[in-house]
């Protein structure tokens, strides 16, 4: 027997798995009679308690999916979980069931094996040219998911425990730009915003993030989620995991809250004229940087090739570059013309200096241009 009862804002249904005590938050806010409980006690108790006990309880794998981001997008509203970590679950697991789908087929979730989830990562390396980062990153965005898969009962051992995953690749010198490539790339970005200011070039999302990286040393993803306001409901507090940027109403000041760390950002007048054209041309309500086409919210991911092709129009390429080297090139460029770790690090958001001083490591070869 489960039991149905109120948790703050929400209704909470409580029942026992294995002899193991399992919680489903529902989308339940207004208060409800005590007829409607009891019914809705029942259908749940039929749900998920019959589940339980049926070993062989299985669903399609999109299906699941879907109730897997419903419920990861309700934790979101209830600022339980950040919008950049839902965006990042939702993009592995898209990845991982299209390719299911264009090499198996619609599978059930207790036909997802270790081989299937083996034949896909063979396939990013392989056929995507992902490196070992990008794959390791794709199968830990799926643990959380077979975890549930478990939890409701349509798997008994997730398939990922047979699988290897790839460790990140460390930070090299080969990711970062040189001071040669850097200022080569700094100076295209200036002269690009200059003609767009002057309406001699259109806009170019992927140029404009670049530049905003350049000039602030903030990361790709904290310019992706840059609002221009605050949300008072969500944009608020320190100590948690949600993420937020927003610009104040004159666009004079940067509230940023990423990885738990929050910091202000003033805003100068040429950044402020560039915010203000932008605002002008692409009309977003929300988001600084969002679709013309669809008006939803970039990510990381869709950033990552387009930048690529702009490196290559201006003859760099180098395939270890990724959507954080320019915040890489900004910080080691602040260390090359003497600016304090303290300093550098408070800016681009580090939480303790010895992140920063990591970087000094890898332009140990500047050193050359000091001797000789």
């Amino acid at each position: 027997m489960g039991s149905l009862y109120r948790n703050g804002k929400s209704y909470v249904f409580s029942y026992y798995e294995n002899g193991k005590q399992k919680y489903k938050y529902l989308d339940i806010t207004n208060t409800i009679s005590d007829t409607r409980k009891k019914q809705l006690k029942r259908q749940l108790e039929s749900r998920y308690e019959t589940k339980s006990l049926n070993k062989k309880f299985s669903q399609k794998l999109d299906t699941i999916r879907n109730e897997y981001i419903d419920l990861k997008t309700k934790e979101v509203q209830r600022q339980l979980r950040s919008q950049n970590t839902l965006n990042g679950d939702k993009q592995h697991l898209r990845v991982f069931c299209e390719y299911v789908r264009d090499k198996h087929g619609r599978l059930n979730i207790d036909e997802v094996s270790s081989k299937v989830i083996e034949s896909f990562k063979n396939y990013r390396f392989d056929v995507d040219n992902c490196n070992q980062t990008t794959v390791g990153n794709n199968l830990r965005g799926l643990q959380g998911f077979f975890k549930y898969c478990i939890e409701q009962s349509h798997l008994d051992l997730s398939p990922l425990v047979q699988v290897k995953i790839p460790q990140p690749l460390k930070r090299s010198s080969d990711k970062i730009p040189d001071k040669f490539e850097f200022h080569k790339i700094e100076k295209y970005l200036k002269d690009y915003v200059v003609s767009y200011l002057n309406d001699k070039d259109e806009f170019n999302w992927i140029k404009l993030i670049s530049y905003l990286q350049i000039r602030t040393g903030m990361r790709n993803g904290e310019v992706l989620l840059m609002k221009w306001k605050q949300n008072k409901k969500t944009d608020i507090g320190e100590k948690h995991s949600f993420s937020y940027v927003y610009l104040n109403p004159s666009k004079t000041k940067l509230t940023i809250h990423f990885k738990r760390n929050l910091r202000l950002i003033p805003i100068k007048n040429d950044i402020r004229d560039l915010l203000i054209k932008i605002q002008k041309d692409t009309k977003t309500k929300v988001y600084v940087f969002e679709s013309i086409s669809t008006k939803t919210q970039f990510d990381n991911t869709s950033f990552s090739r387009p930048f690529k092709r702009f490196l290559k129009e201006i003859n760099i390429d180098n395939i270890n570059y990724t959507s954080h080297t320019l915040r890489h090139g900004k910080i080691t460029d602040l260390l090359r013309n003497d600016v304090s770790i303290s300093k550098i690090g408070k800016l681009v958001g580090h939480k303790t200096s010895r992140i920063t001083e990591d970087y000094s490591h890898l332009i140990s070869s500047d050193i050359e241009d000091l001797l000789y």
